[in-house]
């Protein structure tokens, strides 16, 4: 073979290892512009999901201070019926009383008094003041009985008004478990893309490296290169999660945002406040240095990587102050 051939073959496989690095990095580079326009739109879904969850949270937090008002005006309004009961028994038991009396001193009712008139004077004035008695006595016992209904009424007013904040909670936390759903399937397409746009990085650097490379570099060099780049695997799943977190404590004993009663249970699981995009709702967990708990509350304070732990008083919120814990999601 002549040096003019061999130059030519030469020339020719050069030519043809830059225009494939040019292919490459072109091609890379599109599907980069792709990849980061998928990033854009999924980030925009992600910011708007976590904006609703946002609302549904401040919604869950001013339905719980409901349900509490509620509750204590339902035990106010309790009393107060059994207090109007009371005084209508009493008044019932001072009617009696008036009866026996008349019994015990000789005379057996308003119609004896009336035939032991003196005179047609006296007959006229004995039912005028008898009339007045006994008009007075129903007087009392029909307001009495009114003031009861009136309270039963009231009553009734506020169970139903609770029966629909519960019905208002289920609605909620459906809304929140939806949304949660959504935004976890959302970060983890936004996840991947953002593995792929790494990825897609790195081998568009490393092509137009190649495409700068000395005339000396050869297919199968860059193929060899090609190899060796490889693809990065992704980190396996488990069925639950470790969390680093800031934990707080608080004591306001009454109901949570999923409507049960705050507790602490150091036999069993006691009470958190959670952020549900982070701990979802009903979680079972496992808090370093305060024990088995149940995410069963939420509040405007609690965003991101922080939980709230229920504690009786205010003295042990106040020992607890504010820690860095382990926080296992238990299956």
């Amino acid at each position: 073979m002549n040096k003019r051939t061999l130059s030519v073959i030469m020339s020719l496989t050069l030519v043809l290892v830059t225009c494939g690095n040019v292919f490459a990095v072109s091609s890379t580079t599109s599907e980069l512009q792709q990849t980061q326009n998928d990033k854009r739109q999924l980030e925009s879904k992600v910011g708007d999901l976590n904006s609703q969850i946002n609302g549904v949270i401040q919604k869950i937090d001013e339905n719980k201070k409901d349900m509490n008002r509620i509750a204590n005006n339902i035990k106010n309004t309790q009393a107060k019926l059994q207090t109007a009961k009371n005084n209508s028994q009493l008044q019932r038991d001072l009617f009696k009383k008036r009866v026996r009396a008349m019994y015990v001193n000789g005379t057996s009712g308003y119609l004896e008094i009336i035939l032991s008139s003196k005179d047609f004077s006296d007959f006229l004035s004995r039912i005028d003041t008898i009339t007045k008695v006994i008009k007075f006595d129903n007087g009392v016992i029909a307001k009495l009985k009114k003031n009861e209904l009136a309270i039963e009424q009231e009553k009734k007013n506020l169970n139903d008004e609770n029966i629909k904040l519960q019905s208002l909670k289920t609605s909620n936390e459906t809304i929140l478990s939806k949304l949660n759903s959504n935004i976890r399937e959302q970060k983890s397409l936004l996840a991947s893309t953002t593995v792929k746009e790494q990825k897609l990085l790195a081998a568009q650097s490393e092509q137009a490296a190649a495409a700068r490379a000395s005339h000396s570099t050869t297919v199968a060099m860059a193929g060899k290169q090609a190899l060796s780049r490889g693809s990065t695997g992704s980190a396996p799943s488990s069925s639950s999660k470790v969390l680093t977190m800031q934990a707080t404590a608080y004591c306001d004993n009454g109901y949570t945002a999923t409507g049960v009663p705050t507790r602490r249970n150091s036999g069993g699981y006691s009470t958190i406040a959670v952020d549900p995009r982070v701990i979802p709702l009903g979680s079972r967990v496992y808090v370093q240095g305060y024990g088995y708990a149940i995410a069963a509350d939420t509040g405007g304070a609690i965003n991101g990587n922080i939980i709230d732990l229920y504690v009786p008083t205010q003295a042990e919120a106040e020992s607890w102050g504010r820690r860095t814990v382990t926080v296992y999601v238990l299956n």
